[in-house]
């Protein structure tokens, strides 16, 4: 049926859908449909939006190929994922994991508008060979339920709508793929290293949907996170059997537990937002690298360039309904101490009698475990004015930044300015031109101090992967012509 038509829906008319006809279907009690027979391609789950407007009733998924193999996955229609966690669990990791696992396959937005569901194909060697490139069918039922609209049936995560950067893969046994592992979630998707033990990168769309947190009906959970929880191991790595850590190793580190795919691109519903607490989303990053430093200001003089790119960059678009496709990572290890910070605010923020930023960091937690503590971070924005709209490479707007990941210089030290980090002699040879001094605080905190062109972040990117012997390039236009 025309989904614009679906009057249920919180915004029927959705995105790219404005003006054009959008079919999705709807199974009602009992009904079953089978698509027909396809090859199921070299890598990415199988995904698919639904909208389950009524609680009652399972979807069941089957992908079944012409000899016999299956796989199949579902989805609780009935139970919404619903859950608080408040201040005496946030730091539970247990409490935490079995939340995430409760409610991955409960409606979350689905009540509301579309949201996706996966079936996971994080598959052994022999059931590789067993499913991919092979001829196949998906079998959509229902069960017990009143209805349900299924829409956007596809392989492959959406948040690669550009490409999958590395071309990385799921096959944790392939000394290759170790170190470019692909993670997809309905939320975004990862590129997991083995060898640093973060990501490669994190990539995920945001839009209007995406950022918008929905009011709260009568005799409903409130929406959002109560309090900022701990990082978890993300289960599909735990599945790989490589090495899985949660974030309470980071306790007392000195440095913040940094989002790769920060939490406010996610807040149309909690459990969206729960999901960017995985620890493949999660880096060690500098204070000064993060935060915004002064309650109640909207000066960008008062936060982290990093935290500028996201409020003064990203937020404005979405807000303007552009849809963004963004990648985030991490260069570089240094697993000494460093300063904490050297924001006068934070350097006199006092918590229970005790200045908590002053002195170095602590590192030994991650040093010890050979995670990488990064000297740099990145991120690339690919955005589509018109949603929807055929695009390539020439007519979107694209930004891309390098920011270091220590404190900032202390300008009482630096009354004449400093040299530009990114004037060094890694960096150098592939930048067009050499950068300015930064004179002053502002200037450090501005994104136009730290962006590059995206050919130039390419190549950096790469000559890191040459320099570490790693098997794969970046190409974040993989999929254009």
């Amino acid at each position: 049926m025309n989904r614009n038509s679906i009057t249920t829906l919180s915004n029927p008319v959705v995105g790219s859908n404005s003006g054009s006809i959008n079919y999705a279907l709807k199974l009602g009690t009992g009904d079953s449909i089978t698509h027909n027979p396809f090859v199921v391609p070299d890598w990415g789950n199988l995904r698919f939006d639904v909208f389950a407007p009524t609680q009652s009733g399972t979807l069941n998924v089957k992908l079944e190929t012409i000899d016999g193999q299956s796989k199949n996955v579902i989805i609780n229609l009935a139970q919404d994922a619903n859950f608080q966690i408040d201040a005496a669990n946030n730091n539970n990791t247990e409490s935490i994991k079995n939340i995430y696992s409760d409610i991955e396959n409960k409606i979350g937005f689905g009540r509301k508008g579309f949201e996706t569901f996966q079936l996971k194909l994080n598959l052994t060697d022999l059931e590789i060979a067993d499913f991919r490139g092979k001829s196949a069918k998906i079998t959509f039922s229902l069960d017990g339920g009143d209805s349900v609209y299924i829409d956007n049936v596809f392989f492959k995560s959406e948040h690669l709508k550009f490409g999958n950067p590395t071309q990385a893969r799921w096959n944790p046994s392939n000394s290759t793929y170790k170190n470019n592992l692909l993670l997809e979630k309905p939320q975004y998707a990862v590129s997991y290293n083995a060898d640093t033990k973060i990501a490669n990168w994190v990539g995920w769309k945001v839009d209007k949907t995406w950022a918008t947190r929905p009011d709260t009906q009568p005799g409903e959970l409130p929406n959002g996170l109560i309090q900022r929880p701990e990082f978890i191991t993300d289960p599909d790595l735990l599945a790989s059997g490589l090495f899985t850590y949660d974030g309470n190793i980071f306790t007392g580190l000195g440095m913040d537990r940094g989002h790769l795919s920060p939490d406010r691109d996610r807040v149309r519903h909690p459990k969206d937002q729960l999901a960017t607490y995985l620890t493949t989303n999660l880096i060690a990053q500098s204070m000064d690298n993060n935060r915004f430093f002064v309650p109640g200001s909207n000066s960008p003089a008062d936060a982290s360039a990093w935290f500028n790119i996201e409020d003064k960059v990203i937020a404005p678009r979405v807000a303007q309904g552009q849809e963004l496709y963004i990648f985030a990572g991490a260069i570089g290890n240094d697993p000494n101490l460093q300063k904490k910070t050297n924001v006068p605010e934070l350097l006199n923020r006092i918590v229970d009698g005790a200045y908590i930023n002053q002195g170095n960091t602590s590192p030994s937690n991650l040093s010890n475990r050979q995670i990488h503590i990064p000297r740099w971070t990145w991120k690339t924005i690919m955005a589509v004015e018109q949603p929807g709209a055929e695009v390539t490479s020439s007519n979107i707007e694209t930004f891309a930044y390098m920011t270091p990941n220590v404190a900032e210089p202390d300008w009482n030290l630096s009354l004449d300015g400093v040299a530009n980090p990114l004037n060094n002699d890694v960096f150098s040879p592939f930048l067009n031109s050499a950068r300015s001094n930064i004179t002053n605080a502002t200037a450090w905190r501005n994104p136009d101090t730290w962006r590059v062109t995206l050919p130039e972040l390419t190549n950096i990117l790469n000559e890191r992967n040459k320099v570490r012997n790693y098997a794969f390039d970046f190409d974040f236009f993989s999929n254009l012509p």
